[in-house]
């Protein structure tokens, strides 16, 4: 089991169990910059996924494609020898200029970054590996085939590979190494990648192998072909606080994959939603070992400075050091990435105007008295209906992820995208009858600003009159009062079940399952099957002075 460890002073030394090392021994660094959770954002996004906030509770724009650039071309020139790893789901999001375009353009940009390695993630497994091949290589041979997206230049495919240790090979699989071996200065540096399964992602053709012996099993190879200063990916849809970059959660170093992690992994890079982490940690010989999580969709770059033994090729841990840098805005923008998100959004524009559905009327976004917004609830039934056939039993939806009316008449790819930017990921979870009522305490402290909509199968009455955190007296699902002890599966969007939303009950019973679909993906969804769209009835909520 892994134990958290204060960070080492000058005089620092494993114990005799650990691993022992001369504080006379000649060293290298080798510094690993790592992305986690891209999810295409070339552009920064709106909302939660563009900002971070940090342990004090100060909050700062951060990330975009021009910014991560600039960013990591700082933190390259501070240092000799530097490796670039993404941890997976870097592909997919629902900004125009990525979604609409195959992901080519996220590819391309990570070919432009000089990315060396990229594990696979949730988003890579939903999309199948057939599309992962077109990323890989796209199978065109001329210059005019290659150019897929003009005015993108053309497209060639990845100049790096995709990682996956726990891939079973197969000829349906998608196209993954084990690990790399990269010569970074004079050190060789193995890299071994996992992503955690999920039994909420749709079924794949790629089938994965227990992650913690799959890397069991690849270490003993590196170790084999001579190779000593190990680096470890991991993809997981753990979910924790958007922290502060030196903050290290418990929901981090409590995963099994961390907790134990092979001991000859020298440095853990994990991708999860939620914000930076900077841990160290003891692995199973009592060694110190960096885990670090950089910050979804950009916003950070988790940095760890290897100080590996020139003459041995092992990592002297207790010299090795690690921070999370936060991609600010206030460093100069990359110029060549700033034209790259131009051409790929004027490339999306065509077919960001296809028309997907209609509106009989416009849908207002604005509550009424009892906190209740048309257009809000609207996507509430969207969501429920995107996912009722996966053992939803109820939506709730957050107002403020919606940023203008849904206009009347037809609506296209780009306008559903402007009312519903921000490419939140959806979850199903599982909780109590008394456990839904706490949530819905915990939301309704917000009713008349932001307080939860939800689909046409719920009422609730909150009593404005009582306490905070116990406003809500009735709460009734398909006409029958919530039953305490019974189970009930509510479909959320990724912010309502993030503990970025002030410690949600939803986000504390850390059971969310995905469900393979972005809040954006529903709408359009409902905008072609149940159109043309018209404003819901009122009445859902019911509030009492």
């Amino acid at each position: 089991m892994s134990t958290l460890v204060a960070a080492p002073g000058a005089d620092a030394r494993t114990s005799e169990a650990g691993r022992p090392w001369s504080p006379a021994a000649e060293t290298t660094t080798v510094r690993v910059l790592g992305i986690g959770e891209f999810s295409g954002a070339l552009s920064r996004p709106v909302g939660f996924q563009g900002e971070l906030r940090d342990g004090s509770g100060n909050v700062r724009p951060a990330g975009g494609g021009p910014h991560l650039a600039a960013t990591i071309g700082k933190l390259r020139t501070q240092a000799e020898n530097t490796l670039l790893l993404a941890t997976g789901d870097s592909i997919g999001g629902t900004a125009p200029e990525a979604a609409l375009l195959g992901d080519r353009p996220t590819v391309e940009f990570f070919n432009r970054l000089g990315v060396d390695g990229a594990g696979i993630g949730r988003r890579e497994l939903e999309k199948s590996a057939d599309h992962i091949r077109t990323l890989v290589k796209p199978g065109c041979l001329t210059e005019e085939d290659c150019r897929v997206d003009p005015p993108l230049p053309p497209f060639r495919g990845a100049a790096f590979p995709f990682l996956a240790s726990n891939v079973i090979p197969s000829h349906d699989a998608a196209p993954t190494f084990p690990f790399a071996i990269h010569r970074v200065g004079d050190v060789r540096v193995g890299v071994v990648a996992v992503t955690a399964p999920s039994e909420s992602v749709p079924e794949t053709t790629t089938r994965l192998t227990d992650p913690l012996r799959a890397i069991d099993d690849t270490v003993e190879s590196l170790q084999f072909l001579g190779v000593e200063t190990i680096v470890a990916l991991v993809q997981s849809d753990t979910a924790h606080g958007n922290l502060a970059p030196g903050s290290c959660p418990e929901a981090l170093t409590d995963l099994e994959l961390v907790e134990d992690l092979n001991p000859a992994v020298d440095a853990l890079i994990v991708g999860a939603s939620g914000g930076p982490a900077t841990c160290r940690v003891f692995d199973s010989e009592n060694d110190e070992r960096i885990v670090v999580a950089p910050a979804s969709h950009g916003r950070s770059v988790t940095v760890v400075d290897l100080a590996v033994d020139t003459a041995t090729g092992d990592v002297v841990r207790p010299q090795t050091s690690a921070f999370n840098q936060t991609v600010n805005l206030d460093i100069e923008p990359d110029t060549g990435t700033e034209e790259l998100v131009r051409q790929a959004q004027a490339a999306a524009a065509p077919k960001a105007r296809e028309v997907v559905g209609t509106a009989d009327e416009t849908i207002d976004r604005a509550m009424n008295a009892d906190g209740e917004s048309p257009l809000a609830d609207l996507i509430a039934d969207a969501q429920l209906a995107a996912t009722r056939g996966r053992g939803a039993q109820l939506a709730v939806s957050n107002p403020d992820s919606l940023r203008t009316d849904l206009p009347a008449g037809p609506l296209d790819y780009a306008t559903l995208h402007t009312v519903q930017p921000y490419g939140d990921r959806l979850y199903l979870v599982t909780v109590t009858g008394e456990e839904l009522r706490a949530a819905f305490n915990h939301f309704a402290d917000d009713i008349g600003r932001n307080g939860p909509a939800v689909s046409s199968n719920v009422r609730y009455t909150v009593d404005a009159g009582r306490p905070a955190g116990d406003r809500v007296t009735e709460i009734e699902v398909d006409d029958e009062p919530i039953d305490p002890r019974r189970e009930y599966t509510v479909v959320v969007n990724e912010f309502l079940s993030s503990p970025e939303w002030n410690g949600s009950v939803l986000a504390e019973r850390g059971d969310r399952r995905e469900v393979g679909l972005t809040d954006l993906d529903a709408l359009i969804r409902y905008a072609t099957d149940a159109g043309p769209l018209r404003a819901p009835e009122p009445g859902r909520v019911r509030v009492i002075d």
